[in-house]
């Protein structure tokens, strides 16, 4: 039976402020420096234990929770480079220091292709030790809080989760479906992804879903809104910056491209981008390199890109066309809710489980508030929906939510239910009529109606975007001769 020699900290003086108390196991089959490390180990507030064969150190893994083990590579028995594979398959997350007085260029390849973070030389120095600890611990806890943000981001995917009982969401999940299973060998070998929809439609959910369903899952995913940064220094902070490249500028710092190095960056309102940023970002998507601002040289970009807008790309005057068209690749256009309404219903019902659960209320919708909700045109869409099923749980105290509680506005203030949209009359000639013509001729007036605005256009016809724009191409309709002529 192998004793157990576990030292701790006497006082909590002996811990550094702020400084992460860690599981620390020696591997050493020297017995006193093993003890002496561990009492210094300790003495900065660490947990350690001992053992003296790889084998009983990995007995002790299989029952206590670790988080870094000290490795000598020459031990009784199993060799450090065998405990080092079968430590990693046991946690992967544990960290493994390796220490032996007969390192080479070789060994120290081979340990760090089994699993190592860290070789030290002995004899070990003291203060060499517990640098090389501090790191590891703190890498450790680098890696826990990202897995931390990457749990809390999953489960807000299974919060807000995409529904797809219409036939449009259908399309969106199919589409989405086929990005997801791509795996390609670098995130920057990934074609851009172009989101459209309208504000509150579910934009964002969509980039989330691609990212963290897909073979980037794992990469970092950064989002940044586009309308929301600083006025002059947008290139500063999607590239970066060198010191001294403006008034300010005290030290170099990395860019948002930089940071979403191996994963996604999700530009959010892509069109609000200034024309000199959209000019840096053409040639990051067509170079895959990129220039700090200030910067002499290129930085090879290596982020997956994926861009979303509520506005009218192809057809704005202060959006590039190239850009435009490079980002063209892939497009998911998201329907709004009133366009969807056969998802809406469930999507109420999901809110109402998500907020019952996170505020101790259980809801259910009446009959009147089921029918209320599906008349609604709900012009700010999911976002609007998932904020009226909050406040109804938190400020309602009736476990059945009515019509008159959820205080939507009356029909006439949200505009007619698509149930109601007026039908325009038809004379039916004897030679009857042609289909095509008669579409046309719609479109025609709806683009006239709207002032040649595709977008309000297209939700007049009860149409998507893309949908509508085919069609003005089928149909070769002009919109400065035909519509404004």
């Amino acid at each position: 039976m192998f004793e157990l020699r576990r030292l701790r900290r006497e006082t909590s003086g002996s811990l550094r402020k702020n400084e992460p108390v860690a599981q620390i196991l020696v591997i050493e089959d020297e017995v006193l420096l093993a003890k002496s490390l561990c009492r210094s180990i300790a003495s900065r507030g660490h947990d350690c234990v001992t053992a003296a064969t790889a084998e009983e150190g990995l007995a002790m893994l299989e029952h206590s929770p670790t988080d870094i083990v000290l490795l000598d590579l020459q031990l009784p028995g199993m060799s450090g480079l065998e405990a080092i594979k079968l430590i990693r398959r046991l946690d992967p997350n544990i960290s493994v220091i390796i220490a032996t007085a007969h390192a080479t260029m070789a060994t120290a390849v081979e340990a760090m292709r089994s699993g190592a973070c860290d070789l030290l030389r002995k004899p070990l120095d003291t203060e060499e030790v517990l640098l090389a600890l501090e790191r590891a611990t703190n890498d450790a806890r680098l890696r826990q809080t990202i897995s931390y943000y990457h749990n809390v981001e999953e489960e807000k995917l299974d919060a807000d989760r995409l529904v797809y009982r219409s036939p449009r969401m259908q399309a969106v999940r199919d589409l989405a479906e086929k990005v997801v299973q791509l795996e390609l060998p670098s995130a920057s070998s990934y074609p851009p992804v172009l989101i459209l929809g309208e504000t509150g439609s579910g934009k964002d959910l969509i980039a989330r879903i691609l990212h963290y369903r897909g073979a980037l899952s794992q990469q970092p995913f950064v989002e940044v809104n586009c309308s929301t940064l600083p006025k002059g220094l947008e290139e500063a902070e999607l590239f970066g910056y060198e010191k001294g490249a403006f008034t300010g500028a005290e030290r170099s710092k990395r860019g948002l491209f930089e940071a979403a190095s191996g994963g996604t960056l999700f530009l959010n309102e892509i069109g609000d981008l200034t024309r000199d940023a959209q000019v840096k970002l053409l040639q990051v998507i067509e170079q895959k390199c990129m220039r700090r601002v200030g910067g002499l040289k290129d930085l090879a970009v290596n982020a997956r890109i994926i861009g979303a807008t509520n506005r009218d790309l192809k057809n704005s005057d202060s959006f590039r066309e190239d850009l435009y068209y490079r980002l063209n690749n892939i497009v998911i256009e998201v329907p709004p809710l009133r366009e969807r309404r056969e998802d809406i219903l469930e999507m109420a019902q999901l809110f109402l489980a998500t907020f019952g659960a996170k505020y101790g209320r259980t809801k259910s919708l009446s009959e009147d508030a089921r029918q209320a909700i599906l008349e609604y045109a709900w012009p700010g869409n999911v976002r609007e929906l998932r904020q009226l099923m909050e406040r109804v749980t938190f400020l309602d105290a009736d476990p059945v939510v009515t019509a008159t509680g959820l205080h939507l506005p009356s029909r006439s203030e949200s505009g007619p239910s698509p149930k109601a949209a007026p039908r325009p009359p038809v004379d039916f000639p004897e030679a009857g009529v042609n289909l095509e013509d008669l579409e046309r001729d719609l479109i025609i007036q709806a683009l006239k109606a709207s002032g040649g605005n595709v977008s309000m256009a297209a939700r007049k016809l009860n149409l998507g975007r893309e949908a509508l724009r085919y069609r003005i191409q089928k149909y070769q309709i002009h919109l400065t001769i035909e519509i404004h002529g």
